[in-house]
């Protein structure tokens, strides 16, 4: 292992840790290995439980810190919005100030390099503020783009005040950046188009085959069956948040339509997961025609999602079919239902994804309700050899081009020449060269 050297600070509000959380997200699967490259990472997030918004500190605390082996965690505190949703805007506003407050992150070892990770771009700004008052390099991590993401999901016009704030952010971003990186192929050409020009890096989202226990599956009874084994039923199942992104209207009324058609007499639906829109799905549940087929899990830690998504016999995803997503989509959920070794109905009109690309299921556009309700009966109509093929080329795939060994290596690799750039005033030579975008 390298001389660690070097820390990285990385400021990401809705970064998991597993010891707290029971889930490990991208920013702590890079953090753990960094150190195997000579980069100590602090991951500097919010108290706040992202999606369910529910608070993780006690009254009166304001920070917590968390050591590991590799890496650490510093989490100030949010505003926990699990009751009253609008107070997720103060929760980012108030997890900003904090970050950029004196003395919030004292103790913490001094950063060589800061990267400025969004889902909301404050606290990609804020990463570049830190940045500047330590005078060390800034990497800007996009995981979407805004304001692109919010006007083509209608949350924003192209006008609106806001639409030019976060423009400002994003040009202020890219300007002091060292190195854009992000899990989207195509940000770089997005930002390149808009004549913001930098360094630009892809490192796509991932999966730790480390964490991942194949052989731990719990099974679970189905919905009107008297065992955990019955053969006559097949469960189609959804992990992850429910919220406009995720588009599970249509995989409700795909459901209803597919239990509705010759073979589709024994599909069952398994929704895991919570988020803002979980009350309207449940209430759209109970109009199909076999609610008694669909089944809502609430919240569960990642290893018992991962329990019921190997006890299912395929697994769905959708998207919107937004121009938004030829930029490019690395869903966590892509790579953790390949991991898992199931067959995936994915709606998505996009020119290439993972799933596709391993051969690992059935692909449709996002949205149409015939035609996931068509992939659902295929899948159902397959025998369980092809079904069991299908699920082991997914995770062959999955293993071989997006293990976090190999993405946390390239990551190191950008965060060097990031800092090799800053340091001598010019390009570095090699690798954090402007991607041309292509998969692994």
């Amino acid at each position: 292992m390298s001389t660690v050297d070097r820390t990285a600070w990385i400021v990401n509000h809705h970064a998991t840790n597993a010891e707290r959380d029971g889930r490990s997200g991208r920013h702590e699967q890079l953090a753990r290995r960094l150190g195997a490259s000579g980069w100590r990472a602090v991951v500097v997030a919010a108290s706040t439980d992202h999606p369910s918004g529910r608070q993780t500190f006690g009254p009166g605390r304001l920070r917590a810190r968390w050591r590991g082996p590799a890496h650490e965690f510093v989490w100030l505190r949010g505003v926990g919005y699990d009751r009253l949703r609008v107070l997720r805007a103060l929760d980012v506003l108030v997890f900003t100030a904090l970050v950029l407050l004196p003395g919030a992150l004292r103790g913490l070892p001094a950063p060589d390099l800061v990267v400025g990770s969004s889902v909301h771009p404050l606290a990609a700004w804020a990463g570049a503020r830190l940045a500047r008052r330590h005078g060390v390099p800034f990497v800007y991590e996009p995981r979407d783009l805004w304001p692109e993401t919010l006007v083509q999901f209608g949350v924003l016009s192209r006008r609106h005040p806001v639409t030019r704030l976060l423009e400002s952010l994003q040009r202020r971003a890219v300007a002091q950046a060292a190195l854009v990186v992000s899990p989207l192929e195509g940000a770089g050409r997005y930002l390149a188009d808009r004549g913001l020009h930098a360094p630009f890096l892809w490192v796509p989202n991932g999966v730790s085959a480390d964490r991942d226990a194949p052989g731990t599956t719990t099974e679970h009874a189905r919905p009107g069956t008297d065992t955990d084994t019955d053969t006559d039923t097949f469960e189609i199942a959804y992990l992850g948040s429910m919220g406009p992104a995720n588009a599970l209207g249509a995989v409700v009324e795909a459901f209803d339509r597919a239990s509705r058609s010759p073979g589709g007499e024994r599909l069952v639906l398994r929704l895991v997961g919570t988020g803002s829109q979980r009350a309207e799905l449940i209430a759209r549940a109970a109009l199909c025609l076999h609610a008694d087929r669909v089944v809502f899990e609430g919240h569960v830690s990642q290893g018992r999602a991962r329990q019921l998504g190997r006890a299912a016999d395929c697994l769905v995803a959708n998207l919107q079919p937004l121009d938004l997503y030829r930029h490019g989509t690395s869903l966590n959920k892509f790579f953790e239902y390949l991991l898992l070794g199931k067959p995936v109905v994915l709606g998505a009109s996009v020119d290439s994804d993972p799933v596709t690309d391993a051969g690992a299921g059935v692909r449709v556009p996002g949205d149409d309700v015939e035609a996931l309700a068509g992939a659902m009966l295929a899948l159902a109509a397959l025998t369980p050899d092809e079904r069991t093929a299908m699920g082991e080329r997914g995770r062959r795939h999955v293993l071989e081009h997006y293990d976090y060994d190999v993405l946390a290596a390239r990551f190191a690799a950008g965060l060097d020449d990031a800092a090799v750039t800053s340091a001598s005033g010019r390009s570095a030579p090699g690798r954090a060269a402007p991607s041309d975008g292509r998969r692994p």
